[in-house]
């Protein structure tokens, strides 16, 4: 197999408490829509975005993931194998602030590989 026979793809996990607009940003993102009512998250959901970076077609895969604690040993399992984490909170929700540590917590200890994180706020625009 030659080298350019290999696909890039790129794993990053986006982790952070319930309703605070994960789904709606990974929605935007990949899709270009946005979608104002809330709709929970039952585990982990995922969509991709095709990329090209330095000249290099990547496979950019979002994970989704459920910010409840009841889903807690199912989001977990999607951890694994991940290059990148993006922990998000709402500006609106204090607690949501709060909570990243937790969530830092919980990311480092479930196998992901050479883990890049980044911090997001994201706020919810409340005439919607």
């Amino acid at each position: 197999m030659r080298e350019d026979d290999f696909e890039v793809a790129l794993k990053v996990v986006v982790v952070g408490n319930g309703a605070v607009g994960k789904s709606s940003l990974i929605q935007r993102y990949c899709k270009g829509v946005f979608t104002a009512e809330y709709k929970k998250t039952i585990g982990v959901d995922f969509l991709e975005r095709q990329l090209s970076l330095r000249g290099e077609d990547v496979r950019l895969m979002l994970w989704d993931t459920a910010g409840q604690e009841e889903f807690d040993a199912i989001t977990k399992a999607y951890y694994r194998g991940a290059q990148g984490c993006v922990l998000a909170f709402s500006t609106t929700d204090r607690e949501s602030f709060r909570a990243i540590e937790s969530w830092r917590k919980k990311v480092r200890n479930g196998d992901m590989v050479a883990v890049v994180a980044a911090l997001l706020a994201l706020l919810r625009w409340l005439g919607l």
